[in-house]
């Protein structure tokens, strides 16, 4: 073997080694969590059908709905808010639509729901903003009837979004603790008999959501920008406007939320679903965009290390905001060398071979095997099929990546929103389902897009 040879296996060697020490533990932790709280992987697959529960008492919890040409999913949404969250009043921002979300909006008028209009030039300057505008409105709606910030629960809801019934309730039990400033809900893609978008809903159901339950023996569970719930009080503390420019204004105010002292933390008692995308070209644009705000975020390391962040929350974090620069983007390039190199031996060399490949790809059937055991729409036939194949899907995160570190050499900030598919009349809970009750005026908008 050649210097640069030993060279390159050694460094794939170390990146191997970092990102098992990263998510061994964290995996490891999530099983014994999710276990703890629902006795079962599977624990969280029958949520959708529960009956709605009330808040408890003495919380009230806002809900902020972002929408940006949003007619092909907003209805559904509203409906599952106003059905299957008793008691959540509802903020939806229409920042600028040009498209027919204003009016469905008016059509599902009622006293539940504040609508907030922005125009250009203030439109259409980022999610942060239109949150931070929505936020206004519910700052002075609790200015106006005296509530406590602290039993105040801001909810960010994207137009896609569908809770599982009650799940406002399950999250405000999670901020009794007063050390609690933030809560995640898990994600899951909907549509998933479509191969891509079953792929990403392993990512988010099995890989995510297992980390983030390890993450909560940290305190600091990763705020997604769907399903997240924050303590008003520690917005408050933030600033006037505590969502960032950033392009993962959800990840910034989790970094914000550490360095004022406070946990975020998540919970097996409810989740989230949303649509995932089947175009290549729109997947591409969102993964890049997640990965270049992920990276751009690596500079609030050093407020982070002088903050009131608790120790293990600041060693974690710290993990999370390298795996771009440490596991992702030196991957994608020693993958490609170790299979040429493999390709060059001939399949049954000593760093080949089928045994060489199973060894390789270990961690795939793992998480695959993790995910079967998370869901009850999937075979185990099928989940082993997909981890021998998920080395494939894993070159939409090569790309996405380095299109990420090119936008960050280059400057560009731009902002691109993430289209929807159209989607039939949904029951409560976000289950697609005939005779579903319409709110007053409310036509359903086309059927559901899957496979598009």
């Amino acid at each position: 073997m050649t210097l640069f040879g030993t060279v390159a296996r050694d460094f794939a060697g170390a990146v191997v080694a970092l990102t098992v020490a990263y998510n061994l533990p964290l995996w490891t932790l999530g099983v014994t969590f999710a276990r703890r709280h629902s006795s079962t992987l599977r624990g969280q697959v029958a949520l959708d059908r529960e009956p709605p529960v009330p808040l408890p008492g003495g919380w009230s919890v806002f809900a902020l709905v972002p929408c940006l040409n949003e007619e092909r999913v907003i209805t559904n949404t509203l409906r599952a808010l106003l059905s299957g969250q008793p008691g959540v009043r509802v903020v939806v921002v229409d920042d600028g639509s040009d498209d027919a979300t204003a009016h469905l909006v008016d059509a599902a008028a009622c006293d539940r729901i504040t609508v907030v209009r922005r125009v250009p030039p203030e439109a259409r300057q980022g999610k942060g903003a239109a949150l931070n505008a929505g936020l206004r409105a519910v700052r002075r709606r609790v200015e106006e009837e005296g509530l406590d910030p602290g039993r105040v629960l801001v909810c960010v809801l994207d137009a896609d979004g569908r809770m599982t019934p009650g799940a406002a309730a399950a999250v405000a039990t999670l901020f009794d603790d007063p050390a609690v400033g933030g809560a995640q809900l898990a994600v899951r893609i909907r549509g998933r008999e479509h191969w891509a978008l079953r792929f990403q809903d392993l990512e988010f159901w099995g890989l995510s959501a297992l980390g983030q339950f390890g993450r909560a023996a940290c305190g600091s569970v990763s705020m997604a920008g769907n399903g997240q719930f924050t303590r008003l009080a520690a917005l408050d503390g933030i600033g006037p406007r505590p969502w960032s420019h950033s392009l993962t204004e959800d990840l910034d105010l989790g970094i914000s939320l550490a360095v004022h002292g406070w946990t975020v933390t998540t919970t097996t008692g409810a989740y989230v679903s949303q649509q995932g995308l089947t175009c290549p070209r729109r997947l591409l644009r969102q993964r890049t965009r997640w990965y270049q705000g992920h990276m751009s975020a690596i500079t609030r390391l050093p407020e982070l290390w002088s903050s009131a962040a608790g120790a293990w929350a600041r060693v974690e974090l710290t993990a999370y905001l390298l795996i771009p620069y440490v596991t992702t983007l030196p991957w994608s390039v020693l993958q490609q060398y170790l299979l040429l190199a493999t390709v060059r031996r001939g399949f049954t060399g000593a760093a080949a071979g089928p045994a060489g490949y199973l060894a390789s790809y270990a961690a795939c059937l793992v998480c695959a095997l993790l995910y079967w055991r998370r869901t009850d729409d999937l075979p185990l036939w099928k989940a082993v099929g997909y981890s021998l194949t998920q080395v494939l899907w894993f070159y939409v995160g090569f790309v996405a990546v380095w299109c990420a570190t090119w936008r960050l050499a280059t400057r560009r900030s731009n902002w691109a929103k993430t289209e929807r598919a159209e989607e039939r009349a949904t029951a409560v809970g976000g289950v697609p389902g005939r005779g579903a009750v319409r709110l007053p005026g409310v036509r359903p908008v086309g059927e559901e897009g899957r496979g598009r």
